[in-house]
This record gives structure tokens, C-alpha cells and sequence, in this order.
């Protein structure tokens, strides 16, 4: 029986040795012992979903109080909040509960993750610098999140490019590169590094991806 859940565990949507570095080795080492757990108790895989969306929201005012203790909690937060987001579809296929409104709620509770945790890290940046800019790169970087991140879900179909470059594409869309660069932004106490990233890197992503795929 454990053999079979943990089958059931690893069977996300890309394959598993193409997944991120760090969800693989980490993020679902931790999940999985989670959803183990969560799997023989009467909560629900929205219910996974929410817990992860009120950690997320938890980070992001956290992020927006500036100081680097608030900083370092609201990185844990938020690291909590991924490995929940990663529960809830394992928690699914435990209890064999998968349903397209929890597919779509589970990208919606992204999305909201992803924009309050940019507004948060925008706050404490543009309350420590004051410049517009500031505010100009927080648009960006969650419109670039928000858009990359609808692209990658619903529109990675037919290419107009060859399958080497559909391949490396799709590379680039890998988590770790996000993780890595708000780990190092948080221990620096330098948010703004994954402000400007995030405005350049995922707006580029999403402009190449539309061009890709059509």
C-alpha cells in the first residue's frame, strides 16, 4: 500500500526526472510525507489548496514589513506555501478526488500567491528606497509572474519553432531559477534583486513563449 501511494504521489503533470532541482530533492520529499499524513485525515485537497494560499498571503505581509527578521519569516512562509501547493495535488490523487475546479483553483491560488507576495516585496522595497521605480518594477514583476505563469499552463501547444528550441524553452521555465533567486534576494536582505529579475526575466519568458507557441 505505501509502494502504490508513493507512486500515486509522484504523478504530477511533467515527468519526474524533468521536474525542478529543488521540488524534486526537496520541496516533494517534504510534500510527500505531508500528504501522506493528510491523505488518512477527512481534509480535502482544496482544503490544501486554501491552507496554502493563507500561508502565502501571511508571507507577503510579512515581506511588506521591511525588516530582516520579517524578511527571513516571510521566506519561510512562503516556502510553506509552495510545499502545500504541491500537497494538494498529491493529496488528490491519494484520495483519488481529482476535479478540474480544483485544477483551476489551484492555478487561481498561485496567481493570488504569486501577486500579494510581489505587492508585499514591493512595499518594503519602495518604503526603504522611495523611488517610483520602484513601484514601476513590482508592476512588471507581477504582471511577468502572473502572465508566465498562465502561459506555461494553458498555452504550451503547437510551436512554430523546432523541437530543440520548444525543449529550451521550457527549460527556462523552471522553478528553481525562481526559488534560487528569491532565496539569495531574502538571506541578502536585498529584495530588490528579485524585484528587477522577476520585471526583466518573466516578461521576456512570456514574450518568447507567445512567439513560440501559437
Amino acid at each position: 500500500m505505501q509502494i502504490e501511494d508513493e507512486k500515486k504521489i509522484d504523478q504530477p503533470s511533467a515527468s519526474y526526472s524533468d521536474s525542478p532541482i529543488i521540488d524534486r530533492y526537496i520541496i516533494r520529499k517534504i510534500s510527500g510525507f505531508i500528504s501522506g499524513f493528510l491523505s488518512r485525515t477527512p481534509v480535502t485537497p482544496n482544503q490544501v489548496t486554501i491552507i496554502s494560499l493563507i500561508l502565502g498571503i501571511i508571507s507577503g505581509v510579512f515581506f511588506s514589513l521591511g525588516e530582516y527578521t520579517y524578511t527571513i519569516t516571510a521566506g519561510l512562509l512562503y516556502f510553506l506555501s509552495t510545499v502545500f501547493d504541491q500537497c494538494d495535488g498529491e493529496v488528490a490523487r491519494l484520495k483519488q478526488m481529482e476535479t478540474e475546479f480544483g485544477r483551476k483553483l489551484d492555478i487561481i491560488v498561485d496567481a493570488i500567491v504569486n501577486a500579494v507576495i510581489v505587492i508585499g516585496i514591493t512595499i518594503a522595497v519602495y518604503t526603504k528606497i522611495g523611488s517610483v521605480l520602484v513601484i514601476i518594477a513590482g508592476f512588471f514583476a507581477m504582471t511577468g509572474i502572473t502572465i508566465s505563469l498562465l502561459m506555461a499552463t494553458y498555452f504550451s501547444h503547437d510551436s512554430k519553432i523546432d523541437t530543440g528550441a520548444k525543449e529550451m524553452l521550457d527549460k527556462l521555465n523552471n522553478k528553481d531559477f525562481f526559488y534560487i533567486i528569491m532565496l539569495l534576494s531574502v538571506i541578502f536582505n536585498q529584495m530588490i534583486w528579485f524585484l528587477l529579475i522577476m520585471a526583466v526575466g518573466t516578461n521576456i519568458y512570456w514574450i518568447v513563449h507567445k512567439i513560440a507557441y501559437r
